[in-house]
């Protein structure tokens, strides 16, 4: 895997490429650019990205001024590689500063606006997860890219929620999570996206500012579920195990679902478990920028003593500005420790 070493430079100039209603409109930003920031989250929030330009001839404010709908796209990385593409936006903010005079032109990613738009009241019956997520992509016009299991639901219930909100929380019930990037909808694993290898290391010497948080606590061994099984009329439990390097640990997750079966118990039991043991330790940097670091992937971070490991990266931020270049900010969480 490459290896990031701030101190063995020269690298090439960064660049980017930014698109308005399908037109390259970089060239004619550039002389006003104060900064382009684009954020990428691996769930939960919208991506956004943020154009930031000196407005010292007003225009900006006047026929340059941004109509709330149009469209955005961002494309960045350096002179001579494949630029990454942060996808689609919309217009849906203009903040005006001064003096010096500055506009900020915000994005929000196009997928996701539409899906904040609608408000449902529906039920799902005798289905399964990925045919629920399949008629939400459908419903939102998107794409739905991803590999879910067979979970069988006899029925599942959107009261007045968005799609958005009422797809997390389902697909959170069974260790799922989703990303909306341009006009895909991207279901994944937990476990799976958390378990990929890492795409890169970052060196102590790497790293321009950090912070680390490691929570001191148990290590949940085991989760048990308690369920009301509608056939039988009675309270049934279901327990699943983490592994058998934890049998020093003596603490259990215990929580009450709503399960329709053993199988689907034991599905909410094994996600539990895992949302109970992420997080122990919680990482946030910044670097020299690098267009590979986006949320969904994991990175080794070495020369941490034993905060060394593999993280996964919740959220990242790519800065290009005109005084200080490009950076990239993470946010991450550890997923295998050398400790």
């Amino acid at each position: 895997m490459p290896t990031m070493n701030t101190g063995a430079r020269p690298v090439p100039d960064a660049t980017f490429k930014v698109t308005m209603n399908n037109q390259d409109v970089t060239a004619v930003l550039s002389p006003y650019l104060v900064s382009v920031t684009y954020t990428d989250h691996l769930e939960g929030e919208a991506d956004t990205l943020d154009i930031t330009v000196e407005d010292t001839d007003g225009l900006f404010k006047d026929q340059w001024y941004p109509k709330k709908g149009q469209t955005l796209a961002l494309e960045f990385g350096y002179e001579g590689q494949a630029l990454q593409s942060a996808g689609l936006f919309e217009v849906d903010e203009i903040d005006i500063s001064g003096p010096p005079d500055q506009v900020t032109i915000r994005g929000i990613a196009t997928g996701v606006m539409k899906a904040f738009r609608t408000s449902q009241g529906r039920a799902y019956d005798n289905t399964t997860l990925s045919a629920i997520a399949q008629q939400v992509a459908k419903r939102l016009k998107l794409k739905l890219v991803g590999t879910i299991e067979a979970i069988q639901i006899t029925r599942a219930t959107q009261i007045y929620e968005s799609d958005l909100a009422f797809l997390g929380r389902l697909a959170g019930e069974y260790g799922y999570a989703f990303s909306i990037k341009g006009e895909t909808l991207i279901f994944y694993k937990r476990t799976a996206l958390r378990s990929s290898a890492p795409v890169l290391t970052l060196k102590r010497t790497d790293l321009e500012r950090y912070h680390i948080r490691d929570k001191i606590k148990d290590v949940a061994k085991a989760a048990q579920v308690s369920y009301h099984d509608a056939k039988t009329k009675r309270l049934k439990q279901s327990r699943v195990q983490q592994g058998a390097q934890l049998d020093t640990s003596d603490y259990e997750v215990k929580i009450n679902v709503r399960a329709e079966s053993d199988a689907q118990a034991r599905v909410k039991a094994a996600a539990a478990l895992d949302k109970a043991n992420e997080d122990a330790t919680q990482l946030e940097l910044t670097v020299f920028g690098n267009p590979l670091l986006v949320a969904g992937i994991n990175f080794m971070l070495a020369d941490m003593g034993k905060l060394s490991g593999s993280y996964h990266v919740d959220m990242s931020r790519h800065i290009s500005n005109r005084d200080s270049g490009y950076s990239t900010e993470l946010e991450a969480k550890r997923v295998t420790s050398n400790g």
